[in-house]
C-alpha cells in the first residue's frame, strides 16, 4: 500500500499522518490515530492547559498557606494592583457607589483582621479595599507564578434572585485563562449578604502555576482585600 500524497483536501489528522509517513488507511491508521491527534494537540495549541482549581470558603478564616506574601492594599498604589474601568479602591466602613452601583465594604469576622493587621476585629472593613463593578476589573499581577492565592471575599454574589455573579479568572504567563471560580462557585458558604455571614476567606490551590488574577463582576460589586500568593507543591 503507497502512502497517501498531501493535498489541499487533507483534514488535520491525515496531515498529521502523513508527516509521520504513515498509510491513512486500514489497521495503520487505527493504530496511530492517537498518536496523529496528540501530536495536532502539542503542535497547533501549546496553550490550552487547563487548571485544576480547589478551594476552601471559611467566614473568619485565614490564610491556609504558610510563608504567603500579603497584601492588604493599604498603601496608596499596591504594586500588584491594576484597576480598569468602573473598578477603585475604597475606603470602609461606610458603604458607598461606583458607577451608579452599591459597594459594601467586606465584613470583618474571626481571625482575619488581625491575621493582615487591619481593623475592626469584628464590622466591616474600616480599611482600604478593592471594589469592582460591570465593566471594570482588578488585575492582581505576580513577578513569578503562583500556585496559590488566598482572598478576602465581601458580600458574595452569586447570581441568587437574578443578581450579578463575581468572577475570578486565573492566567498563566502566555496570558491563557487556565481556570475561573466565580461567586456562584462560594455562594453557598457564604449566602449571608452584606451581613457576616455573606464574607468569607477563599483558599484558592491550582495544578498549573498563574501570574495574574483578574477579578471582574457583572453587576456592582465585587469588594475584596487582603489576598495571600505562594508557589506551592502541585496538590
Amino acid at each position: 500500500m503507497e502512502p497517501m500524497k498531501t493535498s489541499k483536501s487533507l483534514n488535520l489528522t491525515e496531515l498529521s499522518l502523513v508527516n509521520l509517513g504513515l498509510s491513512t488507511t486500514g489497521q495503520t491508521l487505527k493504530k496511530y490515530l492517537s498518536i496523529s491527534i496528540a501530536s495536532i494537540l502539542s503542535l497547533s495549541a501549546p496553550g490550552m492547559a487547563k487548571a485544576q482549581l480547589s478551594f476552601t470558603a471559611t467566614i473568619g478564616g485565614v490564610p491556609t498557606v504558610s510563608g504567603a506574601t500579603l497584601e492588604n492594599f493599604n498603601e496608596p498604589s499596591p504594586s500588584i494592583l491594576t484597576l480598569s474601568g468602573a473598578a477603585s479602591l475604597e475606603t470602609g466602613p461606610s458603604f458607598g457607589t461606583i458607577d451608579s452601583g452599591l459597594y459594601v465594604p467586606p465584613y470583618f469576622s474571626g481571625s482575619t483582621a488581625a491575621y493582615f493587621g487591619e481593623s475592626p476585629a469584628s464590622g466591616y472593613d474600616g480599611s482600604q479595599f478593592v471594589a469592582v463593578a460591570d465593566g471594570g476589573s482588578a488585575t492582581l499581577s505576580f513577578t513569578t507564578p503562583q500556585n496559590y492565592f488566598g482572598i478576602l471575599w465581601g458580600t458574595v454574589d452569586g447570581g441568587a434572585g437574578g443578581g450579578g455573579i463575581n468572577y475570578l479568572a486565573f492566567y498563566d504567563n502566555e496570558n491563557n485563562v487556565i481556570g475561573t471560580i466565580s461567586g456562584a462557585d462560594i455562594f453557598p458558604f457564604a449566602p449571608g449578604g452584606t451581613a457576616v455571614n455573606g464574607t468569607a476567606y477563599v483558599n484558592i490551590t491550582s495544578t498549573v502555576a498563574f501570574s495574574k488574577v483578574v477579578a471582574t463582576s457583572t453587576q456592582p460589586s465585587f469588594e475584596f482585600d487582603d489576598v495571600a500568593y505562594a508557589q506551592v507543591p502541585e496538590p
